[in-house]
């Protein structure tokens, strides 16, 4: 059992293997890790095991210890735990000397793990095995089986149906060099496919939906409703949402996935949004406060700029202006002054006949003063208002504006995202 298999010391064993891949255990991308559970069979011939079955009653395949014959020794390369698969203690003789040799095993491998377009990747592992101690002058490794065949198989005995895959499995032989000894080994690289549901479901939806509550909170009137404590509540539970999922998202040192910029992102727009309702909440202070005139340079940019980008159209500005003008006017016809009674002068004689004359007109300069001063109050009121409704009309045009570009951006992000994981996706 302990010597080589053949007659002739200069002839190489030929060991002809392949595997079916049953379960794939697990894919960790923190530390690169692929587990796996296959059914290794391997080929070779014995020559000192050769019989005529008729004179065994016609006895043409056993099965022997595994201790009692020479057998390979290989593994896999990609090992980095102890091996503890199960052990066959037989294996099966034919009466050409053919022996077959199952085994299963528990692969703990490497695997050099690409996981920029998560959840949406594509992964290729490599299994290869070879001998520790033969070279290829004493063991040559061949394939028993082609890469469609053992694709097929496996295929079809793969027990998990879980978060992964397997798309193929290619099989080639090479060798490599080492020390000056040639070495035979064969390679099995296994593509497997994430299935995506569960991130959908757990990140990329629940994000959308965050996002598309941030979309819609630009139409909450922002003079009459505190946007901006809407928006940071919204804020502060994205960034809740993202702890929370934070374990569902690969940690890995080799790069960022795409994911992981598409969640940085949609929390830099929710800033951004943030920033532009201070910014338009800033412009309302101002209807607030003693109202100050329009700066000359923010209405000439506002109406003979940010109006036409938007297409808010100069027919609704006068029209707004004519209105305000209409309830000032009204506003003024609509004051009650005090009745002004004008006594004759022969009655004012009887109380007052001292004081009386007769040819001395009453005078008006009390009343005109009032009047004056009624006439001043309400054009202040109504320049307050003018003045007023101004700045909210400048706050309500650069809000459509900032609106319209974070809407912008938006899509141009959600295309871009969207287009890297199909192109991806289908290659």
């Amino acid at each position: 059992k302990f010597l080589k298999p053949v007659r002739n010391w200069t002839t190489p064993v030929q060991l002809n293997i392949t595997l079916t891949l049953y379960e794939i255990i697990g894919v960790d991308e923190k530390t690169h890790i692929l587990q796996t559970y296959v059914w290794l069979r391997q080929f070779w011939d014995n020559e000192f095991l050769v019989w005529n079955p008729a004179d065994f009653n016609g006895l043409s395949k056993v099965s022997i210890p595994v201790d009692n014959i020479w057998r390979p020794d290989l593994y896999v390369y990609e090992f980095v735990e102890e091996d503890l698969s199960p052990q066959i203690p037989y294996m099966y003789v034919r009466n050409n000397g053919r022996i077959t040799h199952d085994k299963p095993l528990r692969i703990v491998s490497s695997c050099n793990l690409d996981i920029l377009y998560f959840p949406f990747d594509i992964q290729h592992c490599t299994l290869s095995l070879g001998p520790y101690l033969h070279t290829a002058k004493d063991l040559v490794l061949g394939l028993h089986q082609t890469s469609e065949e053992i694709t097929n198989e496996s295929k079809e005995n793969i027990q998990n149906k879980g978060e992964w895959e397997l798309l193929r499995i290619d099989a080639y032989t090479s060798s490599w060099n080492n020390q000056g000894e040639e070495w035979s080994k064969v390679v099995f690289t296994v593509t497997i496919k994430r299935r995506p549901l569960l991130y959908l479901v757990n990140l990329v939806i629940p994000s959308a939906f965050l996002m598309g509550i941030d979309l819609f909170s630009f139409y909450l009137p922002v003079h009459q409703v505190d946007r901006g404590a809407f928006k940071m509540t919204l804020l502060l539970g994205y960034t809740v949402f993202l702890l929370i999922m934070n374990d569902l998202l690969p940690n890995n040192s080799g790069g960022t996935p795409i994911i992981g910029v598409y969640f940085s992102v949609c929390l830099a727009l929710m800033v951004i949004s943030l920033v532009e309702t201070i910014f338009i909440t800033n412009i309302l202070h101002q209807t607030r406060s003693k109202s100050p005139q329009v700066p000359m340079l923010l209405r000439r940019v506002t109406y003979n700029i940010i109006s036409r980008v938007i297409c808010f159209s100069p027919s609704h500005r006068q029209a707004v202006s004519f209105k305000n003008k209409r309830n000032t006017e009204k506003s003024i016809q609509n004051v009650n002054y005090p009745s002004v009674v004008t006594p004759s002068c022969p009655e004012l004689c009887r109380t007052q006949r001292s004081k009386c004359d007769p040819g001395r007109p009453i005078s008006l300069q009390k009343l005109s003063q009032d009047v004056e001063v009624i006439r001043a109050h309400l054009d202040s009121q109504s320049q307050y208002h003018s003045t007023q409704g101004e700045w909210i009309q400048i706050a309500y045009i650069w809000d459509c504006l900032l609106f319209r570009l974070y809407v912008l951006l938006l899509l141009i992000f959600t295309v871009m995202i969207i287009a890297s994981w199909c192109m991806w996706y289908k290659a």
